[in-house]
């Protein structure tokens, strides 16, 4: 199959603006709310516009307005802060199924910080008018969305109350433990180098090698 245009916006009848409109559903579902409707997938599929990005792209640019949220579909999306002598701090880390922009879309406030694409990063945006309009019209979609929204803002305060109260041993562990992600085997794995959990916790390298050590003994 040909690759999707990264210009154009899928039609509704195409067979791959299906299939990522209903991936959009399984990542945001909860079993314990009403499920999607067939109404929810339909306005999904008219707005879901599908980008394959090269490493490094810059998605949403830190201190400007958000005008889309995007969806990650495969890769990863790295949040990071401008450092004021020059190059990025990064702070976060965006997954498969993961939103990039919408809170501070909500809260209408600038991006707090730069929101750069990985390594083979598909990602599916949906403009601020179109998400708008559909959540507005869709309680079953709405319901999930702010439930999604609630659960990465809970996770955010968790992430602080570490750093500010736990020691650098349970701060990585804990990290290790948000991070985690299953590989095709079934087992628990973290795809994170030393340098890139020491960025995150904003500590010293060879500070979370030493702990890593420690935990592996």
């Amino acid at each position: 199959q040909g690759r999707p245009s990264d210009q154009d916006p899928l039609g509704r009848g195409d067979a791959a603006a299906r299939r990522h409109a209903l991936w959009i559903a399984r990542a945001m579902a909860r079993t314990d709310l009403t499920p999607l409707q067939q109404s929810d997938i339909d306005q999904l599929e008219r707005v879901v516009r599908v980008r394959h990005e090269p490493q490094g792209s810059v998605l949403i640019a830190a201190g400007t307005t958000v005008d889309s949220v995007y969806v990650v579909r495969s890769g990863e999306v790295q949040l990071a802060i401008r450092r004021p002598l020059g190059g990025r701090q990064l702070v976060g880390l965006v997954r498969e199924g993961g939103v990039v922009g919408d809170i501070p879309m909500f809260c209408e406030r600038p991006m707090p910080f730069d929101a750069l694409t990985g390594q083979r990063t598909t990602i599916l945006e949906i403009s601020r008018s179109q998400l708008l309009g559909m959540l507005a019209q869709s309680p079953s979609l709405s319901l999930r969305w702010m439930t999604s929204l609630a659960k990465r803002l809970e996770q955010t305060q968790q992430r602080m109350v570490s750093l500010l109260t736990k020691d650098l041993t349970m701060q990585v562990a804990m990290l290790l433990l948000d991070e985690r992600e299953q590989d095709a085997s079934g087992a628990w794995v973290v795809r994170l180098a030393h340098g890139t959990i020491a960025q995150l916790l904003g500590v010293r390298r060879q500070s979370v090698s030493r702990v890593l050590a420690t935990l592996r003994r």
